[in-house]
């Protein structure tokens, strides 16, 4: 027997995009899913569209519930799956036809417990990683993909101490990577199964720099505190925790958010300076900004960014 795959989609106020997501669902290539819709107190009818889908078919349930933001129905979701694997949907987006398909046979092929695809033009190359390393280079920002949560598929046992942070948004810098933490092996399909369409009032395109520097730092913050002292991913951790506040200190630099913040993350920096430069995955490049913060009471690294920029 094939495991069956539990596909979440948290529906909001999408009236103009859900049906072709829940067709794009309905129409895969594997025989073995559930499609677990989550209406999240739509206003707008998305609701009652997808209800008229449950009807068509009998592998879509549809739940109703309060409005309680993305995080909320992305739980809501894991608690109410019966499958071995989960995958989380955007009711704005679509998949290919062969999304689950792929993803399920290479968790099969490499023993995974969590399989990550490309998206759009975004193709990540083909292998397997543990997940301990793909943790580490997600916090060590050297794979800008892994941070989402939509182009994965999860052992639905990753999630039996992992819930999504309600009430914040960019819930996925706070929760990714715990699971990755979790897994054993993270495979990796080198193909674009999911297509993400970016729309004007979604979350990510307002311009909340302060929120999202805000949710960075507090992201690895978290990750700091998650992970054990003197461990490959605590010390992972602190270096997200160090290019956090330097991204805080060139926002101020350049005018975007308060000057403060650059005198704050200068703090920072000369008082960790001595378990930063110790750190096993410090790069060359961030000794440099830890000597040049260092040096001359900051004014040197504030020379050198604003060179940079222009």
């Amino acid at each position: 027997m094939k495991p069956l795959v539990s596909i979440i989609v948290p529906v909001y106020n999408v009236g103009e995009y859900v049906l072709k997501c829940l067709e794009s669902l309905a129409g895969q290539s594997y025989e073995y899913i559930e499609i677990i819709v989550v209406d999240d107190g739509s206003t707008d009818g998305s609701g009652e569209m997808c209800d008229g889908c449950a009807k068509k078919d009998k592998r879509i349930r549809v739940f109703h519930k309060k409005n309680g933001g993305l995080s909320s129905a992305r739980n809501f979701g894991i608690k109410k799956a019966k499958g071995d694997y989960i995958c989380l949907v955007d009711s704005d987006d679509y998949v290919k036809k062969d999304f689950a398909k792929k993803l399920v046979n290479a968790a099969e092929k490499c023993d995974a417990d969590i399989v990550v695809c490309g998206f759009n033009n975004e193709v990540p190359e083909a292998q397997k990683i543990t997940g301990e390393d793909a943790a580490i280079r997600l916090l060590l920002g050297q794979n800008n993909m892994e941070v989402i949560a939509w182009n994965k598929m999860y052992k639905r046992a990753l999630f039996d101490d992992v819930l999504y942070p309600e009430g914040r948004n960019y819930e996925d810098t706070l929760t990714t990577y715990k699971l990755l933490s979790k897994a054993g092996i993270v495979a990796y399909v080198g193909e674009s199964l999911y297509v993400y369409v970016e729309r004007g009032g979604s979350i990510t395109n307002k311009d909340k720099k302060e929120e999202k520097l805000k949710s960075r730092e507090q992201a690895a913050k978290e990750a700091v505190l998650y992970f054990k002292q003197g461990t490959d991913l605590r010390q992972a951790a602190e270096i997200a925790m160090l290019t956090a506040k330097l991204a805080w200190m060139d926002f101020a630099i350049s005018g975007d958010v308060d000057k403060s913040y650059l005198q704050k993350g200068m703090k920072w920096v000369k008082d960790h300076k001595g378990e930063l430069l110790r750190n096993k995955f410090i790069s060359k490049k961030l000794r440099l900004y830890i000597w040049l913060v260092n040096n001359c009471d900051g004014k040197l690294y504030v020379v050198f960014r604003k060179i940079r920029h222009e």
